[in-house]
């Protein structure tokens, strides 16, 4: 039993140093998420319709959010903003649709007013509660109502930027954390698909 257990330690022992003395590479960045997004239709700020099968034949961006976010929801848009004025020309028919989740408070003057400080190929849209939860289902994203209990609430959701190629295909799926630099970088691959 000894010999048994003082091979197990010994063989232990050796993976250890096996592992500390391989490299360490990074681990391989996840695969591109790539699919069809469903069906949506939802309204712009400036009362026009858009539906989701008429945006096909140009690449854009979605972003999930809310005008009440604190922080993820601006500071992505301020680095998309970054993002498509540092690509100039390279982005000019790029649009990135900002879905507003919050039915309550998201009306189009509250989504127009807080995307004016933003680039303006950002585009609001808003929608009844059914049409944003279609939206999101759409494109696999989270988004639902937490209730504080001093009656106050938020929208949970996905923080990423979905990017959609001109053949209606989500060919990549930016993080919120992703620096103005990365983001063109993303942006600039999928448009040109």
């Amino acid at each position: 039993m000894r010999r048994w257990a003082a091979a197990v330690l010994l063989a232990m022992a050796a993976f250890a140093v096996a592992a500390e003395a391989a490299p360490q590479s990074p681990p391989p960045p996840p695969a591109a998420l790539v699919m069809t997004p469903g069906p949506f239709t939802l309204t712009a700020v400036d009362g026009r319709t858009v539906d989701g099968l008429d945006l096909d034949g140009a690449a854009y961006g979605v972003f999930f959010g809310f005008t009440h976010c604190p922080d993820i929801c601006p500071s992505t848009l301020a680095d998309v903003t970054l993002a498509l004025r540092g690509l100039g020309e390279k982005a000019a028919g790029f649009r990135v649709y900002f879905v507003a989740l919050d039915a309550e408070r998201d009306t189009p003057q509250a989504v127009g007013v807080f995307l004016s400080s933003f680039d303006p190929r950002i585009v609001g849209l808003t929608g009844t509660p059914r049409q944003l939860a279609e939206a999101a289902a759409a494109f696999g994203a989270v988004a639902r109502k937490r209730t504080f209990a001093d009656g106050g609430y938020t929208i949970e959701h996905t923080a990423a930027l979905f990017l959609v190629d001109a053949n209606g295909v989500v060919a990549d799926r930016a993080p919120f954390s992703d620096p103005p630099e990365r983001l063109a970088k993303r942006i600039a691959a999928v448009a040109a698909r």
